[in-house]
């Protein structure tokens, strides 16, 4: 296949993932664009043609190499004009903003943007940029970098005759195996591998599994070398209890192929964060990621991370310029010599993972990014319609005079709606502040639905925490009491919450539990608004609040947080309610929980106790 035909094919790619040649114009200034190309690739052309056409945003011209000038249609139903053409030697190329050149021939003008250059634009735009910043925009509060790796042996001196005197990792196994178990000298022999070793570490990211969704992932090896355990690298001496995440997400470099597992990238990192007692777990992503730019993107949006985790991206040398780079070109500079970290002529040993791993935490802990600094990511560019409808009759977009007098409407209607609310505690047992909390929300709506968690989990039983709860809120007519059955704050839901005091100090995960409670709970009852009290002291439900704060409006649904009620000056507690029976101090218990429950607490508590 002839290379400028390839590189067509790679824009149709982009195309078809909805970035047009309209819109790299106007991202790049461009306002009077003129495409120049061959004969050979004349419905190339009418594709741009038509983009223009039914984008309708700006206007191009287009210009033929080895035609004479004239006009050509490919439709016989006159769905599109013809697209009208020059020779380029009847055409004035300063009386355009920039001439795109769709072929690999060479033109005499200055504005010219090749067809490489258009290529690299369009790949970084809709396999990098737009899918980056779309995965931000769901989780702002994830640090994120792009990053490079230093595998290019031109950058040093001797480095280019150095890399004429290595084979490739392919040639390697190519020669081992022709072997027929003689032993051959190989780089690796100074770290005291033997040539099946080798080849085991070297399988790691050669060998793919393509599983039912055509997504491809690293072919389980049970080596003791290899170690990959459910399509991933295993990373050694990851934390069982830990704070956040590190993900590394790349090709075969971070994969840490022609090294034991607990020697690549990400294990040396562990390493150290391990020994400077940072509390952050490292995850290798790597897969064999060569030119398959959606199978990264695939698995990036298949994890769930937490706010505060940390992501590093090695998209061969593609980073967008508005999100953060780390630059690991000179990693491998003097003092280090690069001969003896170079395996092949793009691949390294374990020594270049360990330089790198260095680097790693030297860039980490150096910027205190352990620390809660703050991200702030672009909103991804809109993907425009192809088809000329302006932006303003779109779904989402701008408004037209029509849609905002309908907006003015709606507004009214919604004033008239009727408000339900939700509340969702735990209550063990109930409490004068759960009753504070409920007559805060009952007053403030029409409906108030009291979610009762249900799992079994707490020191009071769910039959008895229910039923105290019901005598508790009896005068409020407007409420009803509900057990929270497995999807609202559960095992299933929301582990965590029945971990608390073991996670005082950790990340916590909740989101699962409150988009279900959007997505599904909610429009089940016609909830508007829900509530929760403050949390000045428990870490884990003040992030549950946050996560609250954060997705429930996505979905239509208020977030209102009620100030605790206090007694004396700290906020009742069922903890402080718990602690005081321990000690079989009813009178202060008594100044803490309604009637009902000091009835009951007396019943199954003696006052001795």
């Amino acid at each position: 296949m002839e290379r400028d035909n390839f590189y067509l094919i790679l824009l149709r790619d982009c195309f078809t993932a909805g970035y047009t040649l309209p819109q790299y114009c106007i991202d790049n200034g461009i306002k009077n664009p003129l495409f120049v190309s061959e004969e050979k690739f004349l419905t190339f052309l009418w594709e741009i043609h038509a983009q223009f056409r039914f984008d309708k945003r700006l206007l191009a011209t287009f210009s033929v190499l080895n035609l004479p000038s004239g006009k050509v249609r490919f439709s016989s139903y006159n769905i599109l004009p013809g697209m009208e053409y020059k020779n380029f030697s009847e055409i004035n190329p300063a009386d355009f903003d920039a001439i795109i050149l769709l072929s690999l021939k060479t033109i005499a003008a200055d504005n010219v943007i090749s067809l490489y250059g258009l290529i690299i634009h369009f790949i970084n735009k809709v396999y990098v940029e737009i899918p980056t910043l779309s995965f931000l925009q769901r989780h702002p509060e994830v640090k994120l970098f792009y990053t490079n790796i230093p595998n290019d042996l031109n950058r040093y001196e001797g480095g280019k005759e150095f890399a004429q005197t290595l084979f490739t990792n392919k040639e390697w196994k190519q020669r081992i195996i022709a072997a027929k178990g003689k032993k051959i000298s190989t780089p690796l022999d100074r770290f005291g591998y033997t040539n099946r070793e080798l080849l085991a570490m070297n399988d790691v990211s050669l060998k793919t599994t393509t599983n039912l969704d055509g997504n491809t992932t690293l072919t389980d090896n049970p080596h003791p070398l290899a170690n990959v355990v459910n399509g991933k690298r295993v990373t050694a001496a990851q934390p069982e209890k830990f704070r956040n995440r590190i993900y590394f997400f790349g090709p075969c470099h971070c994969v840490g192929i022609l090294a034991p597992f607990d020697k690549t990238i990400e294990s040396y990192l562990q390493q150290m964060l391990n020994e400077n007692n940072l509390p952050y777990r490292v995850e290798n992503e790597g897969q064999r990621y060569a030119c398959r730019y959606q199978d990264m993107f695939y698995n990036l949006n298949n994890i769930d991370p937490a706010p505060g985790d940390i992501i590093f991206i090695w998209f061969s040398n593609f980073h967008p310029n508005n999100l953060p780079f780390f630059d690991l070109s000179d990693a491998f500079d003097p003092p280090h010599d690069f001969k003896e970290i170079f395996f092949d002529q793009r691949h390294f040993n374990e020594k270049g993972y360990k330089i790198l791993a260095e680097k790693f935490f030297k860039f980490l802990t150096e910027n205190n990014f352990f620390r809660d600094k703050e991200f702030n990511y672009p909103l991804p560019p809109p993907i425009y319609h192809r088809y000329g409808i302006p932006p303003q009759f779109e779904s989402g977009n701008g408004k037209s005079f029509v849609n905002e007098e309908l907006e003015a409407y709606k507004k009214t209607l919604r004033a008239k709606k009727i408000q339900i609310g939700a509340l969702v505690m735990n209550c063990n047992p109930f409490t004068l502040g759960h009753q504070y909390l409920v007559e805060y929300a009952a007053s403030r709506v029409a409906k108030l639905y009291l979610f009762v968690v249900e799992e079994d989990k707490s020191e009071f039983p769910f039959a008895d925490r229910i039923e105290l709860v019901r005598q508790g809120v009896k005068n409020f007519s407007n409420v009803e009491v509900l057990p929270s059955g497995k999807f609202i704050i559960s095992q299933q839901t929301f582990s965590g919450y029945f971990n608390k005091a073991s996670l005082q100090d950790v990340a916590v995960d909740s989101s699962e539990d409150v988009e279900i409670f959007a997505k599904e709970i909610a429009p089940t009852l016609g909830i508007t608004i829900r509530f929760a009290g403050e949390e000045p002291t428990d870490n884990v439900t003040r992030q549950y609040n946050e996560t609250m704060k954060k997705i429930l409006p996505r979905h239509g649904v208020d977030f209102c947080e009620i100030p605790r009620k206090n007694f004396g000056d700290e906020p009742i507690s069922a903890s402080k309610v718990r602690e005081a029976l321990k000690r079989g101090d009813f009178d202060k218990i008594k100044n803490l929980v309604p009637a009902s429950t000091l009835l009951y607490l007396r019943g199954r508590y003696s006052v001795t106790k």
